[in-house]
């Protein structure tokens, strides 16, 4: 994980359609709080197959609670031939 996370360009990129917010916590915890303009899909689902409706090629922030899921998320996307993934760590990291 990159402990330099600029949440303030990860924003401005989202905004602009650079690239993309993927929340891997829980539909439970998406709906109590979650980033705006992010996506969910738990690591639960990617682990039993599901892939984000991504372009495979683009930039993806992948965040958690804490960074624990959005790591093993990483490795997973990576497998399913996504390029461009990237671990933002926590949720705080990112307000």
């Amino acid at each position: 994980m990159n402990d330099k996370i600029d949440a303030v360009k990860i924003k401005e990129e989202v905004k602009a359609g650079k690239s993309y917010l993927l929340d891997v916590r829980s539909e439970e915890e998406f709906a109590q709080f979650s980033l705006p303009d992010s996506i969910n899909l738990s690591v639960e689902d990617i682990e039993y197959g599901k892939v984000p409706s991504l372009p495979r090629d683009s930039k993806v922030y992948v965040y958690c609670m804490s960074g624990g899921r959005a790591e093993k998320a990483v490795s997973m996307l990576k497998m399913m031939g996504f390029t461009n993934t990237i671990n933002a760590g926590g949720i705080m990291n990112l307000i």
